[in-house]
């Protein structure tokens, strides 16, 4: 079984998989089973944004994720955790474009905005875009905005988005590899693998530079 379920509840989980069903999670973690497990480092990518976004004093405001969802909990950590005690309005949203459009709006409407905000996912950023479009506010130049995952999407809309690039094609083959190796008897001792993200810097932020405060490649499109 190749399992991805950042959804349902890691005790559920644990109590209900097999010990001697050949399993390989992928961006899902339960503590203290022997499942090899596959990971996108969301806390890393979400730092490396946050830094990214901070440059020159922004303030930078969140629109998080659904509270249940592993991939959302761990890229709120990071942004927490980038910012310490200057992390500031957090909005909370379900990784759709809606979700992403009303936390637009009220960051909109408020009467000191945020100059900068990253969102959980591309769809929700995208959904930013939109509403502070409708409402006047210019990116990058008012606020600017970031999301994750890199949507195809995310580099065809104006202003191209500023996001973190996850290669899931490349996590998935190397987790079915596992999982071939598993069904062979081949027990690994490794169990979690963590697969690095990368900064992607469009047009939505509009900073020249990356800020090397963590150990993922920082990148801006169109250039080496």
């Amino acid at each position: 079984m190749l399992l991805m379920s950042p959804h349902v509840d890691a005790h559920l989980l644990a109590d209900n998989l097999a010990d001697d069903l050949p399993t390989v999670l992928i961006n899902t973690r339960i503590d203290g089973r022997a499942h090899p497990s596959f990971c996108v480092d969301n806390h890393a990518g979400a730092v490396a944004m946050v830094n990214h976004l901070a440059t020159g004093g922004r303030e930078v405001a969140h629109i998080a994720g659904p509270l249940d969802n592993f991939e959302s909990r761990e890229r709120q950590r990071g942004y927490r955790d980038a910012l310490g005690d200057r992390a500031g309005l957090v909005l909370r949203g379900d990784f759709t474009e809606e979700s992403g459009y009303r936390a637009g709006m009220r960051l909109a409407d408020l009467g000191k905005r945020p100059t900068a905000v990253f969102a959980a996912n591309d769809m929700m950023a995208v959904g930013c875009l939109l509403a502070l479009a409708e409402k006047g506010v210019r990116v990058p130049a008012e606020m600017a905005v970031a999301g994750f995952d890199d949507i195809p999407v995310a580099r065809l809309i104006r202003p191209s988005l500023t996001t973190v690039r996850t290669n899931i094609a490349d996590l998935s083959r190397r987790a079915l590899e596992r999982l071939a190796a598993a069904i062979e008897g081949d027990d690994a001792e490794d169990l979690l693998e963590t697969v690095q993200p990368r900064l992607v810097v469009r047009e939505s932020s509009a900073l020249g530079t990356v800020t090397a405060k963590t150990t993922i490649k920082g990148q801006r499109e169109g250039r080496p």
